[in-house]
This record gives structure tokens, sequence and C-alpha cells, in this order.
């Protein structure tokens, strides 16, 4: 007797998860170049990761910055989420650093850090994709960052 053969139907596959901490100080974002050693090297983004197995997105934020910027940071609100062209599905939580924080960035993962405006950081050549999508997505009121708003000329910026 033959038994019937059941057709395996494809398991749905699970995308990488990250996070990325929006930290401001006085109409600026911090943002790093990516060292030559990590994915996107040389790329100008937030700081930020992916979530290993276990961990809350707060939990995991909280470790990059400390990997990547040597500084305890506070998780404070999810501000947005997206997926990226490369399917990673990546949430944005607004974060505070201690205002006297001395950053020490891990040159293995961070090439430099800056403080830079979304005017400047929208226009840099440098800006990794997912960046700009969020900072457009900003510009089109798709959500608000408390402490800041879009600037009146955001429009004339973005395009």
């Amino acid at each position: 007797m033959l038994l019937p053969t059941m057709a395996s139907s494809p398991q749905p596959t699970i995308g990488k998860r990250a996070v990325v901490g929006v930290i401001l100080r006085q109409d600026q974002f911090l943002t790093i170049r990516r060292s030559q050693t990590v994915a996107a090297p040389g790329k100008i983004c937030f700081p930020g990761g992916g979530i290993q197995t276990g961990e809350s997105e707060e939990i995991a934020l909280a470790r990059e910055i400390q990997e990547e910027l040597g500084v305890s940071a506070t998780v404070s609100s999810r501000l947005y989420q997206n997926v990226t062209g490369w399917g990673t599905s990546v949430a944005w939580w607004l974060t505070h650093l201690e205002e006297d924080a001395q950053i020490q960035i891990n040159e293995e993962e961070v090439a430099q850090w800056f403080w830079m405006s979304p005017s400047t950081l929208l226009r840099h050549p440098d800006l990794l994709s997912s960046n700009r999508d969020f900072l457009e997505s900003w510009g089109k009121s798709k959500f608000t960052i408390p402490g800041i708003a879009v600037a009146d000329t955001w429009d004339d910026i973005a395009d």
C-alpha cells in the first residue's frame, strides 16, 4: 500500500530584528560612522544593532550602545518601526545619555561619532538607506520625535 505524500509547505522565514537609538542633544542626532569590519562599512547611521535571542528591544539597545559607544543609555519610548530593503525589522527608540557621558567608541564597530542636524544627516552621501527612510518618514509626520520638530523647509531638504 502506498502512503500519500504530503507536499512540504515552505516555512516562513523570520528576518533579522534590530534596534536603533535616536539620541538628541540641542536639535542634533548622535550618529556614528561604521567601522570597516562591520556590515555596511563606512556608512553613517544612528547607533544600534541586532537583537539577540531572548532580549527585549530595550535591553538589546542598551547593550548595543554600551558596546558601540562605551556609555550607559536610558531607552525611553518606541518611535517607529520599519523593514529594511534587506529584510531586517528595525525598531527605532528615543534614547537618552547622561549629559556628561564620555563616549569611548569601540573601534571594531565604530570609526567615528558625530552630532548632526537632521538636514545635514539627510543630505549626507554616506547615510545608510534605512536611516534615510526613518528621516523621510519623520519628515512626512508618520511619527513625532519628542524634543525636535520637523523643519518648515523639510520638503526642500528631502528633495
